[in-house]
């Protein structure tokens, strides 16, 4: 991230907390665009009726190659990318790991919700140009 091309907006802070979120003034429509879609990528190993990966390897490999094609346009894009598939590998290791954990598996069960509500979160801000962190995301790429 280019601290120069970000726009430090002191009145956008999100809720009591008072974190700033990092806007991307130079962000472009079609940037914003790519963005969204990167993130509403990880989606792709899901089915409508089951709430659960039928192929996790889609859910990395499609935000992977949109963000391999589009991450040189802007660092916004790099940005979104990276931080994308950093949450699409962290999920990809949280269902083994929970699943052999006889504390983990109720955390199983809402594992699903977090990576469908999530996504669509990340892309709602990443279209209004705002920069974004998963949380519970183990950052593989920086």
């Amino acid at each position: 991230m280019d601290a120069a091309a970000m726009n430090f907006n002191e009145s956008n802070t999100s809720g009591t907390t008072g974190r700033v979120r990092v806007i991307e003034a130079n962000a472009t429509h079609e940037d914003r665009t790519w963005a969204t879609f990167i993130h509403l990528s990880g989606l792709a190993g899901f089915t409508l009726f089951k709430l659960a990966p039928i192929i996790p390897v889609a859910s990395i490999v499609v935000p992977l190659i949109l963000w391999l094609i589009k991450r040189h346009d802007s660092a916004f894009l790099d940005d979104h990318g990276r931080e994308a598939l950093n949450f699409q590998i962290s999920m990809a290791l949280y269902y083994p790991l929970l699943a052999i954990s006889c504390v983990g598996i109720p955390l199983l069960i809402l594992l699903p919700f977090i990576h469908v509500i999530f996504p669509i979160i990340m892309a709602v801000r990443a279209n209004g140009g705002e920069y974004v962190r998963y949380p519970i995301t183990i950052r593989f790429l920086k």
